[in-house]
Order: structure tokens, then sequence, then C-alpha cells
């Protein structure tokens, strides 16, 4: 092509184009379609560039078909907005049809087909259709020797229909990097991921139902790059073979029964995990599976048990992931349950000091999230002597989505303490007792100030004064606005005496804070652009 004399030659080049169209796209995500749409039609050096943007992420298969001439729309008939027009043919499917559809369809890196969703397309902004069988059935039929997604690396399925499950098992490729199947059913899926093994070795990310169990022994064998795996239930062999993978990175995977623990703990693997997700009934599968974990590389460690745990199956837990992990490097670790702490409370579910103090040897925390239906003996000392142990901490929060249901021993010198020796928390959640503030009223928090915090849960703290509280509050979070109390709590969680008072008061802190919170702008005024640059040129004149 001659270089235009009105056009910067850089702008002639394909790959520029490209680079330039997808910040277009990103930048105005709300008029990107007409845009690139416009853009294809300017002038033929940006048909090519503005139509790979246009075309490479499709969240839904609509736009694409709609592109078909003989495609029609049928409006529902229903009441319910629920329920969307359908796409159909008018008559089968020509050469041109399908050459319209293939010169597109060449274009799309991702894709997905979302049933009956009232939704928007991300890129192209239309709205969400049914797509009918006949439409299914005429693209499982592709003209020969032709390739319907030749560039697919990633897609989203949700339709279990057979027609559908044709059409899907189709379009896969061995380019395939990016496959989430996670709301198939499991007559469907079982079926297919055979067929998926051997057509996609490319695989680097896969998600599968997370509820429905799946015994293929060596499914996982045939994906030597598989890094991120999210699934069920699986066998005990299938497990095995997850293990073996020598690139998985993260796995979020539901524990049903683990019947030969003999044979998994005497075979540890996943030697390369970097994050690991555990949803089991109990702790005690979570604590079994965890013995053959072997990894120096783990980062991030989460578990959600719907039948909850007592203190006991805590620290057990905390013992094995110390030993199957290197603590230092340990850099996220949530534990979440849902079931009421029982009769036996607080007995058998009150996490001791010595309990608290085996996760100070995970010293590179940046996150820890215990929302368990335990309660905790912890005062200030136990928790500085926690906190002196994490100085990368961000995120922490002990219990209070459940409450301790019971009086607190830590102050609101505790606190002070917890924010003096984790200067990086930005959120906070800690049950106290705040009813007296043995501070000094001038500075309470003493020089101390943690700007990132906007808010801060103290599950069912109790309270005294909320004007003090508040005072202190601000002076330590300038910028807090909100106090989280009481919210999750109830059903058969038993409340702390008083519980209403309590609510009310911290309702009172959270009322005052905004007041304060003008009032410590005032005090600490933000340092403005000439004080800026006198700083800068003291660097460069030292």
């Amino acid at each position: 092509m001659v270089p235009s004399a009105t056009v910067h030659p850089c702008l002639l080049v394909s790959e520029i184009l490209v680079n330039i169209f997808a910040e277009v796209n990103e930048r105005d995500e709300e008029e990107a379609a007409s845009t690139l749409a416009a853009l294809c039609r300017t002038c033929r050096a940006f048909r090519e560039p503005a139509m790979k943007v246009l075309w490479a992420h499709l969240g839904t298969l609509v736009p694409l078909i709609r592109c078909i001439p003989c495609v029609k729309t049928i409006k529902s008939k229903g009441k319910s907005q629920d329920d969307l027009p359908t796409l159909a043919l008018e008559r089968e499917l020509s050469s041109a049809d399908w050459e319209i559809f293939l010169s597109h369809s060449r274009l799309v890196l991702t894709c997905g087909y979302y049933v009956s969703r009232r939704d928007k397309h991300p890129v192209l902004n239309s709205p969400s259709h049914d797509i009918g069988i006949d439409i299914l059935r005429a693209l499982s039929s592709p003209p020969p020797s032709s390739t319907v997604f030749p560039h697919l690396r990633k897609i989203r399925w949700t339709d279990s229909r057979e027609d559908s499950i044709r059409f899907f098992r189709l379009i896969l490729t061995p380019a395939l990097e990016f496959l989430d199947m996670s709301s198939i059913t499991n007559t469907v899926y079982s079926v297919i991921i055979p067929s998926i093994s051997d057509t996609c070795p490319s695989l680097r990310i896969m998600h599968l139902p997370k509820w429905s169990f799946l015994h293929l022994p060596d499914m996982f064998d045939n994906w030597s790059n598989l890094a991120y795996v999210t699934s069920g239930p699986l066998a005990d062999a299938t497990i095995q073979s997850l293990g073996r993978l020598a690139h998985l990175a993260s796995m979020d995977i539901c524990l049903h029964k683990l019947h030969d623990i003999k044979s998994l703990v005497e075979n540890p693997g996943f030697s390369t995990l970097r994050r690991l997700v555990l949803r089991a009934y109990n702790i005690n599968l979570v604590t079994a599976f965890m013995r053959q974990v072997k990894s120096v590389h783990l980062r991030e460690v989460k578990c959600y048990l719907p039948h909850g745990t007592t203190a006991a199956g805590i620290q057990d837990w905390i013992t094995i992931l110390l030993d199957r992990c290197m603590p230092r490097r340990l850099e996220i670790l949530e534990i979440e349950d849902y079931a009421d702490a029982g009769a036996d409370f607080p007995g058998q579910f009150t996490l001791t000091p010595d309990t608290l103090r085996l996760l100070s040897r995970f010293r590179g925390l940046t996150t820890l999230d215990l929302a368990t239906a335990c309660t905790y003996s912890l005062d200030d000392t136990t928790l500085t002597q926690l906190a002196i142990c994490w100085p990368n901490l961000q995120n922490i929060a002990l219990g209070t989505h459940w409450g301790w249901r019971q009086q607190s021993d830590v102050t609101l010198k505790g606190l002070l303490s917890l924010v003096r020796h984790c200067p990086q928390l930005e959120s906070i959640g800690l049950v106290m007792n705040a009813v007296t503030t043995d501070i000094t009223s001038q500075r309470p928090g003493g020089g101390v100030r943690r700007p990132k915090v906007t808010s801060l849960n103290v599950g069912d703290s109790r309270v005294g004064d909320p004007l003090a509280v508040a005072a202190f509050l601000s002076d330590v979070f300038p910028r807090l606005l909100s106090v989280d109390a009481f919210n999750h709590l109830g059903g058969r969680r038993r409340p702390i005496p008083a519980a209403k008072e309590y609510e009310e008061k911290w309702k009172e802190v959270e009322r005052l804070l905004p007041a304060f919170s003008k009032v410590r702008a005032q005090e600490h005024p933000s340092v403005g652009p000439r004080r800026k640059a006198f700083f800068l040129e003291e660097l460069y004149l030292a």
C-alpha cells in the first residue's frame, strides 16, 4: 500500500493499529462497539485491525449469529422478564451465509454462550437472545475442510441441550487454553470430558461444576499444561492424577469423601501449587487432604465448611498446614463455616492463645480471615504478639462475621497496637470491649494514623461512650466512614446480653464519624503541589 500524504506511516502498521483500537475498546466501554464499527468503515487500512478488536472477545454467540442474513428474531409470547426473543432460521444456510459467518468467526478469540440471560454484551452491547435448536443444528454441519473458530482461545458454555453440546464439541480446538463448563449438568459433562481430553491438549484453565461428582481416574493426564482447576468432588484416583500435573498453580475443588487416605498420603503431590481452595462438609476432610499436599510455593489457602468445625479441628488444620507449606511464604489464609456452635459453646469452640500463636509463624500474611463458629480467648497482649509477626498484613477478620458471643478481652488499646505494628492495614474485623476508653482524649491514637481504612467491622463488640469511641477511631482512621456491627448475627447464633443497646451505640458512632473526619482533614491538610515541588528540588540539590 502506498503511504498517504495525510496519514502517518505508523498508522499503516496493522499491529500498532490493533493496540490503539484495543485501548479505545478498554477506555470507552459504552460506545466501544459503535466506535470500532465506525473505524471499520473509515478506510481500508483501519478495517481489518478494527474488526479484530471488535470481534475478538464475545460474551455470547448472539452478535455472531445475527450476522447471518437468513436469521430472524421470534418475539417471546411469555410475560416474564426472563422470556427472551429467540433467534431462528428462515431457510437453510447457503454457502454465502457460511462465508459471512466464517469471515467473522475466524476473528473470535473468546466466546461464551449463556441461556435465557437478559444482559448486555460487554463489547457489542446487544440484548441477549435465546438461540434456536435449528440454528445450533445448522452450525453443527459446517462446510467441508472449514474450522468454525480457528483461533479460539477461551470459551464459556452453559447450555446443556443435546444440540448445543454437539455444536460445543465442534468448536473445540487444539489451541484452546481456557474452558468454563461450570454450569453444564453432570450427565452431559461427564460424557464430553473424554473427547475434550483428546481435542484440547493446550488447556491451561478449566472450570467444572462444583457440586457434581466426577470419577474419571486419568482425566487430567492429557493436560500437561493445566495450571488452574475448579471442580466438584473427585474420586481418589482422579485427585492423584491432578496432583501429578507439573504446572498446576491453582486448585478449587470440593471434597466429598476420601476413601483411600493411605494411598493419597503415601503419594504426595501438588508440588507446584500456589493457591488452594477446598470446600468440604467438615474440617476433618480438609485436614486429611492437606496431608498429601507438599508445596513450598503455596501462597493462598481458603476453606469453606457448611457443617462447621471446632477449635480442636482448626488447631489440627493449622498444624498440618504449617508442615505442608513454607509458612513464611503463605500470604492469604481464610476459613469460613456456616454451622451453629451448638450446646457445647463455648467449651469446644474457643480458640485459645496457644492455637492463635501458631498463626504467628505465617510471617508473610497479607490477609487473615477466620469466619468460624468459634469464639476467641484473645487479649491485648496476645494480639500485640501476633501483630508483631505480621508486618505485611493488609486485611484481618477474626470472627466478626458471626460474632464472639461473649465479652472480648481486646480493648481499643489492643486495636491501636494492632495497627501500629501492621502499617499496611486496609480492612479490619475485630471484636472488642470498647465500654471504657482508657486513652488520652487529646490525641487518642498517639500519632498512629491509617488513612487507608475506610470501614471497620466490630461484630458483636460492646461499646460505652459513642463520642469517645468516635473520637478515638477518627484519630487513628481519619477516613473511616462506616462501622459494621451486629449485621450478620441472628438465627440460632445466641446474641450477647444487651445486644440491641450496643448496636444502637455503634450506629451513633457511625453517625459521628463524618463530622470527625472533616475535623481530622483540617488537622492534617494534604500537601499541595507547590510543597511537593519544593521537596523534589531539595532531593535534586542534595
